[in-house]
């Protein structure tokens, strides 16, 4: 729970004490002005958090490591999905790692479990099954279901709310880098501070993060044809409509043009735009 959530909590008890103790005016007065400050203070603090976490960005700019060959290839092959998916969070490792590292910040750090097909794994943020592809901030880990994951991949998940077909292996690289993205959020505090009516803030710049690390795989000269379009693909796949939903993650245009916006870019700095105004 955040700070203001706390302070508000206690505003209720204090509000249900008086009214239980018959306190006096004065009293209430002082009360509110006292809780009134507290909150001030927890909205001044998260806008701290929300214009640090914009500085940090903002200092990579072009300062992005070149590629080295000896990266792995962001491809399925004839892997198995385990393989498939440790090989390509590695790669999105390494691009985050030696980004910051240049930039003299903290080295990104998560773990990650793929969930085997038929299972169910326990996390702190409730089951993870055979649809499975989240992070978790309370246990700092990327959950993604490996029967997810490779029908992703051929092309035959069913079931996304948006417009688009999410298929191929950058399908499944683009949720993946997504994810790691939320991880870097979490790191930068942005997490705990954020208090929009939705999540779609967060999601949109997590995919506009997410396509700066595409920006380094086509540096690389990595891409195959077709793989631009699996991402935005599965982009407009995974958009949704529910805009009243606190849990609203973008619609599918959004999502597609906040990728190509870290794209075609490379610059994390440009996904500032999404936390403006939060």
């Amino acid at each position: 729970m955040g700070r203001l959530a706390l302070v508000r909590r206690l505003l209720l008890v204090m509000a249900v004490a008086l009214a239980v103790g018959g306190c006096g005016s004065e009293d209430t007065d002082r009360l509110r002005d006292r809780v009134t400050a507290l909150e001030t203070q927890a909205r001044e603090k998260g806008k701290e958090l929300r214009e640090r976490f914009q500085e940090i960005l903002a200092e990579i700019e072009r300062s992005i490591p070149e590629a080295r060959e000896t990266s792995p290839e962001v491809r399925r092959r004839e892997q198995d999905m385990d393989a498939f998916l440790t090989q390509l969070i590695g790669n999105v490792d390494a691009y985050w790692t030696e980004t910051l590292r240049a930039n003299e910040l903290p080295e990104p750090s998560v773990f990650y479990f793929w969930v085997p097909a038929g299972r169910q794994a326990s996390t702190a943020c409730g089951p993870a099954g055979d649809r499975a592809a989240f992070y978790c901030s309370a246990d700092d880990t990327i959950y993604v279901s490996q029967r997810f994951a490779a029908e992703l991949y051929d092309g035959v998940l069913r079931g996304l709310p948006g417009t688009g077909r999410a298929a191929g292996d950058f399908g499944v690289a683009y949720v993946l880098a997504h994810e790691y993205a939320h991880n870097l959020q979490h790191e930068f505090g942005i997490f705990d501070q954020f208090q929009g009516a939705t999540v779609r803030p967060l999601e949109l710049q997590a995919d506009c993060l997410a396509g700066t690390w595409g920006n380094s795989v086509y540096r690389k000269g990595l891409l195959k044809p077709g793989d631009v379009e699996e991402a935005i693909g599965t982009a407009l796949a995974v958009g949704d409509f529910d805009t009243n939903n606190a849990q609203h993650h973008g619609t599918p245009e959004e999502r597609r043009a906040a990728w190509l916006l870290g794209f075609e870019g490379g610059r994390p700095s440009d996904c500032n735009r999404y936390l403006q105004g939060t």
